[in-house]
């Protein structure tokens, strides 16, 4: 079968132990799939991998990311090892040092178009405890209007989502009198766009496109190409509202670095309000600038290798039914096993020597079998708590035209 050859030869390319027939008759019959589909699954996941790890290393370089492990720290949030553990590289981020916290804020935004993977999940728990670790004013974004625009998605599927998500982000333990979560149906992010829109040009977002476009128009995601660049502009007006509207002299983003065009280019628009003819340069402070900080990933179930929206089994979803979160953390082979201990380390809120004694557990697992097994139990009880949670969320909209004219 050349599909299974073609498949061994790119995993020995990525250093990934190569998969056995009999494992591969397994997945087809546990997936209720012929050989070819899971195949044409994994190539494509693999392809996706292939894809991935060439534009992190190829992003970090050109643009002189900083990565960690170092000794950054943002208000003292890092000491204990938390930015070292979660993120992968920074932009711009010494430049905070001696800005007081009043003067800083924290950005981050999800897309309800689906139930939160654990890669979600993890960017969730991350800007949780860096605002309350950093005491750092902070702004997360349910992106509702602007899926709308960049992704194949009804605005009432959107807009319900986004709800749910507002809520189960606030009972996971975002403190609302030290930040705001908000959509994009929003006056002052309205008022922020239209300023950011002078500025911009076709060839701006040209020049900075997102690293998972391709995978998004492969997948048939992806709206037309204006509205796409409206969505774009939308997360640009989300980065800089805190400077515009509230004068802050400084901007932390958390995000994936596939995303790391959209603080690059909110720091252009800066610059050219700033020179802007009139007044409009004054609604920004002097220096004000973005910087970022650029979660690390979590890695696809094998054989997919990379998370995946269009493959549910490539990752773990809290929108999975209780019986596969289940069957995928207690039951995994032992390749998913350090998948599992990925989604310890960065998709929950286990403090750090939780996550210590989980590396433990992980690391003589061969040896210390029942020591594992508790750990996983324990963590699938986590994730199926969480599951509960936002199932907890779930509520109805109202009248469409109330929902977004409200």
């Amino acid at each position: 079968m050349n599909g299974y050859e073609d498949i061994n030869k790119k995993l020995k390319q990525l250093n990934i132990k190569e998969i056995t027939y009999e494992e591969l008759e397994k997945i087809s019959s546990d997936e209720n799939k012929s050989m070819e589909e899971i195949i044409q699954n994994i190539k494509f996941a693999l392809k996706d991998l292939e894809y991935t790890k060439g534009e992190i290393s190829k992003i970090i370089k050109e643009n002189n990311y900083v990565e960690f492990p170092n000794n950054m720290t943002i208000n003292n949030y890092g000491k204990e090892g938390e930015l070292n553990l979660k993120y992968l590289c920074s932009d711009h981020l010494e430049q905070i040092n001696g800005i007081d916290i009043k003067d800083l804020a924290l950005v981050t935004g999800f897309g309800p178009t689906n139930s939160p993977t654990a890669g979600t999940l993890s960017m969730i728990f991350r800007i949780i405890e860096m605002q309350k670790k950093t005491g750092i004013f902070t702004h997360i974004i349910i992106s509702d209007l602007g899926a709308f625009n960049s992704r194949q998605k009804p605005i009432e599927e959107l807009i319900k989502r986004g709800k749910q998500f507002k809520k189960f982000i606030i009972k996971l333990g975002f403190d609302t009198k030290n930040g705001i979560i908000r959509t994009h149906n929003d006056y002052d992010h309205a008022r922020t766009f239209a300023l950011a829109s002078s500025v911009l040009t076709i060839n701006d977002f040209i020049n900075h496109d997102e690293a998972t476009a391709d995978m998004y128009k492969r997948l048939n995601l992806q709206g037309n190409d204006f509205s796409t660049m409206v969505d774009q502009t939308f997360t640009v007006s989300d980065i800089i509202l805190p400077i515009i509207r509230y004068a802050k002299k400084g901007v932390i983003v958390s995000a994936g670095i596939e995303e790391h065009y959209y603080p690059q280019l909110s720091n252009i628009v800066l610059d050219r309000l700033k020179s802007k003819k009139g007044k409009v340069g004054d609604l920004i402070p002097q220096n004000a600038f973005v910087s970022a900080v650029y979660g690390k990933l979590i890695n696809g179930l094998f054989p997919y290798v990379k998370m995946s929206k269009s493959i549910p089994q490539s990752a773990i979803n809290i929108g999975d039914s209780e019986s596969e979160i289940k069957e995928k953390i207690m039951n995994c082979s032992d390749r998913n096993e350090e998948i599992i201990l990925q989604m310890i380390e960065l998709a929950s809120n286990w403090n750090i020597n939780e996550i210590k004694d989980a590396k433990y557990a992980f690391e003589n697992r061969k040896t210390n079998k029942e020591l594992w097994t508790k750990t996983k139990e324990k963590y699938c009880d986590f994730i199926l708590d969480i599951k509960k949670l936002w199932d907890e969320c779930e509520e109805e909209i109202g009248d469409l035209r109330d929902e977004i004219f409200f």
